[in-house]
């Protein structure tokens, strides 16, 4: 199966050359993903809230969108890479993943990261597994 970009419905176009999210034969490639990866306008611009705890619940419900888009759940979600700019809001981060993932533990991979804006402190990318996916219409 020839890989198939996925650009799901209230996501706004991703800032740069890379898609949203790339299913192939069933596994769904999510980006890396931030509070800001629903909000349209410019990059540098869009509104991010102040805390970890805002930001993590918007990023995994940017993801969820994502996943959502070809059939699936949070539940198929199996990896998580985690991007975190202070090792000190590990905690609370995981307090707030632990919420979206209740049933099904993924494995993950979170490491200290500047990125791309300072007002950013958390980024994740996830790959989920969706044998019976079939993307929306964006």
């Amino acid at each position: 199966m020839p890989k198939q970009i996925i650009q799901p419905r209230g996501m706004a176009e991703a800032v740069g050359p890379f898609s949203r999210a790339i299913l192939i034969d069933g596994h769904l490639h999510i980006a890396g993903t931030t509070a800001l990866s629903h909000i349209s306008g410019d990059y540098y611009e869009r509104f991010v809230p102040p805390t970890i705890e805002e930001q993590t619940r918007l990023t995994l419900d940017n993801i969820k969108k994502c996943v959502e888009a070809v059939g699936g759940t949070m539940d198929d979600i199996y990896k998580v890479v985690i991007m975190l700019k202070n090792p000190e809001d590990y905690r609370k981060m995981n307090a707030v993943r632990a919420e979206y993932f209740r049933s099904s533990a993924t494995i993950s991979t979170c490491f200290r990261a500047e990125v791309m804006r300072p007002d950013i402190l958390v980024e994740i990318e996830a790959v989920a597994y969706v044998p019976h996916a079939k993307p929306s219409a964006s």
